[in-house]
């Protein structure tokens, strides 16, 4: 037969789509049903308030001798009414009715709750609530609203025949009888809910949609022509047909509807109670006229409906040639991924379909393989791209680090030596201290950004992850706008991990970072915890990825727009990046993956679209505690000895030669290296100790260092620098260099050092 099995694969589809969408009301009225428990529960109202309600909406009764609000109803009649109002209709005679006057009160702010949920159902034409005192909300509004009068008996109105006890003998929605009404433009389904305040049945939910959205009459990717598509219900009767005859019994108010025998003698033989059974398969059917047609049945899942598609049986040769041409169309525009179904029934066909598919797959193998490349090509672009911008930012880090460096040197100097010089009770003395401690800031700031930029020399060791998210946080406090708040939850007796500090550090600035991006738009907080846990037989199921043991569990929450399942399965790909372009370059959370996952650690992350994103870090405790740093404390001695100091900025010359000979060293200065060594080289052992800083023009200082061991190798010489990529503490050379410092140093441990190296044994060898 034709295309048997795609044709009944797609009624199987059609069925489903069809029990999906009637189904999808059973959450929207639960939903209804929720809501109005929380209105009725939560809202508290008066007489007086009930009674401003009615003058505000302009209660009256409108033309049909209805209670309505007069100017909504005019503007729902001009099409100027807000699309999530509500439209009140009930008899003057319930205004006295205090209850129903209240339970329309509770509701009188549900339109919005109303148009949320009809969003998201499939052409629904009405949703109302129906009271117990047969007052209703409509929602739309819909001109014509059938009038309920209070001595109506309610009982045996439509809306209410779902949750009778004989339909609904479960006491929930049941979805195998709807009921089937008439509402002008056709028939429509109507399901209802009841609504109960503790054992009191007071109204109903309802939500009715127009048949004819369920479906579309042509669905299928080959018309037939003279296809008719249909519902029936288990009796036979049609629920939904293009041609079906329905007529009201206004005094009985039920609904005759035709049965599929009356549609013609061709559908006699179709027992519907044997198709209920069978569920899904295919009858072939003959006419009065000796043509067939071909019925492809499905049962709707979940409901007592048969879904069925009718059509002539034309010949294979007329749909082969047209899927042919539309094969050859389709990878003419480009798309090789188009493949011809089965034609097994025809054989000289098949060979077509076998020769088209293969071809199509090859030419599509060579479009994907070409695509990768190009798609690798691109990611390899942006890689270098990244590189070159993270060089760049170290290289500019560490040049912002030197001049900053230079300029905090003169004024940490200048306040010590001030604040040594006034009274502790004066008010000069406070304010040289608030200079002091916020160059002290501006110090710890300007180590931060080289920690960021990866300048810093740190390695794995027992640390104390508080201190470092407590920096962390100071860095990203001073970029931050002040009304995203930062709020912290943190353990100040954490025990240590094992990490490198600089790793650590990126950790809480990327996820922070993340998380102020999250809220920057509408404005919001994030907060960040820690605390010591343990994973234990005893919460093994909470922690399944977890290995036994104590471990430090780093939280970063956000009040954000949070992630859906698709977003959540790639944010730990490389380059994977939801930010507008420029904005982010998508390494931030797959390097912190790799950061964790070497530390022994897990992430996790907890997040739904609109409901914010929590990430989660988990890292081992360390077995040990961090070393204590054990200092000998030297305190501040006078000396006699001759300094040679050198350096290109004269503030700091300055400042230096000031410390120096309130010390009691007689100090010479240069701001030129070669000047400075040319006064050395006339009188090597006029000096006792050089300090030089390292970037000056003509010559370094560590060169400048070089030439001085050169002509006395026991000199102590100090170098001095604000941050250089050339050398640091872990690669200078300490048979030229007896002590490497960085600026901006405090008074008291430039004194200490000077004073520790001219102390040393004089012969002493490097």
């Amino acid at each position: 037969m034709l295309e048997n099995n795609s044709i009944r694969f797609q009624v199987k589809q059609i069925a489903a789509s069809l029990g999906a969408n009637i189904k999808s009301c059973t959450q929207a009225l639960y939903e209804l049903r929720r809501l109005t428990h929380i209105l009725f529960s939560e809202t508290r109202a008066t007489g007086n308030d009930i009674e401003q309600w009615f003058r505000e909406e302009n209660f009256a009764v409108d033309e049909d001798g209805f209670w309505t609000s007069i100017p909504l109803l005019e503007a729902f009649r001009t099409n100027q009414a807000p699309l999530e109002a509500i439209s009140y209709s009930w008899n003057p005679k319930l205004i006295q009715n205090k209850d129903a006057c209240l339970r329309m009160y509770c509701l009188r702010n549900i339109g919005i709750y109303l148009a949320e949920i009809r969003e998201r159902l499939p052409g629904t034409a009405w949703m109302y609530y129906q009271d117990i005192t047969n007052t209703s909300i409509q929602f739309p509004y819909i001109d014509q609203i059938t009038a309920i009068t209070p001595d109506f008996d309610w009982h045996t109105y439509h809306t209410f025949q779902s949750v009778t006890p004989e339909n609904n003998p479960r006491g929930i929605i049941q979805w195998t009888s709807p009921t089937i009404d008439y509402a002008g433009e056709g028939l429509i389904i109507s399901v209802s809910i009841p609504v109960f305040l503790g054992k009191k049945f007071i109204g109903l939910w309802s939500i009715d949609l127009p048949m004819s959205s369920l479906h579309e009459d042509v669905v299928f990717d080959t018309y037939l022509e003279g296809q008719v598509n249909f519902i029936l219900d288990r009796d036979g009767n049609l629920v939904s047909h293009p041609s079906v005859a329905v007529e009201i019994d206004k005094d009985k108010g039920s609904i005759y509807q035709r049965h599929i025998n009356e549609l013609g003698s061709e559908f006699a033989d179709l027992d519907q109670t044997i198709l209920m059974e069978e569920k899904n398969g295919q009858r072939l059917l003959k006419r009065k006229d000796g043509s067939e047609i071909l019925a492809c049945f499905e049962v709707i899942p979940d409901i007592e409906w048969i879904f069925i598609a009718t059509f002539p049986r034309l010949s294979m040769e007329e749909v082969v040639n047209r899927r042919i041409r539309d094969a050859l169309d389709q990878v003419k525009s480009g798309d090789f991924s188009y493949r011809l179904r089965d034609m097994s029934d025809v054989e000289q066909a098949q060979i077509i379909v076998n020769s088209f598919n293969e071809m199509a797959s090859a030419l599509e193998n060579q479009e994907k393989i070409r695509l990768e490349a190009q798609e690798e090509k691109k990611k390899l672009e942006k890689r270098l791209q990244h590189f070159q911008r993270m060089e760049a930012i170290g290289t500019l880090a560490g040049g912002i680090a030197h001049d900053f460096n230079n300029i905090l040197f003169p004024i940490l100097g200048f306040a010590e030596l001030l604040s040594q010089d006034l009274s502790k009770d004066s008010g000069e003395y406070a304010m040289v201290q608030n200079i002091y401690h916020a160059a002290g800031r501006a110090r710890d700031l300007t180590q931060q950004i080289l920690t960021f930029s990866r300048q810093a020399d740190l390695e794995n060791s027992a640390v104390f992850f508080q201190n470092v998210i407590k920096e962390a946080l100071k860095l990203l406090r001073s970029s931050i706008p002040k009304d995203i708040e930062i709020l912290q939850n943190i353990q100040s007796d954490c025990p240590p991990v094992f990490g490198d500090p600089t790793k650590l550090h990126q950790i809480i600035m990327n996820l922070c970072t993340n998380a102020f991006h999250a809220v920057q738009k509408k404005g919001g907080k994030f907060e960040v915890s820690l605390e010591a846990i343990e994973v234990k037989p005893g919460n093994r199921t909470e922690f399944q990825e977890l290995e036994l043991g104590n471990y430090v569990r780093l939280s970063v929450s956000d009040t954000g727009h949070g992630m859906d399942a698709k977003t959540r399965a790639q944010i730990f790909d490389p380059y994977f990046t939801t930010k507008a372009e420029g904005k982010g370059t998508g390494l931030g959370l797959s390097v912190t993956y790799g950061i964790v996952q070497k530390l022994k650690g897990e992430i996790k992350v907890y997040s739904e679209s609109g409901e914010g994103t929590t990430f989660q870090v988990y890292l081992p405790q360390a077995a040990s505690p961090p070393q204590a740093v054990t200092t000998i404390e030297i305190p501040m001695a006078m000396g006699t000895e001759r300094i040679l100091l050198v350096d290109d900025e004269k503030t700091i010359l300055r400042m230096g030669k000031k410390v120096l000979e309130k010390y009691g060293y007689q100090v010479t200065t240069h701001m030129d290296s070669l000047a400075a060594l040319a006064e050395f080289q006339e009188d090597p052992a006029h000096f006792d100790i050089v300090i030089t800083d390292m970037t000056m023009p003509n010559m370094t200082g560590d060169t400048l260092a070089g030439h001085v061991k050169n002509l006395r190798p026991q000199i102590p010489v100090i170098l001095c620098t604000g941050f250089s990529e050339k050398i640091s503490k872990s690669n200078y050379k300490s048979d030229i260099i007896d002590e490497l410092l960085m600026k901006p140093i405090s008074i008291k441990a430039f004194n200490q050092t000077i004073r520790r190296l001219l102390d040393a044994p004089k012969d002493r060898k490097k």
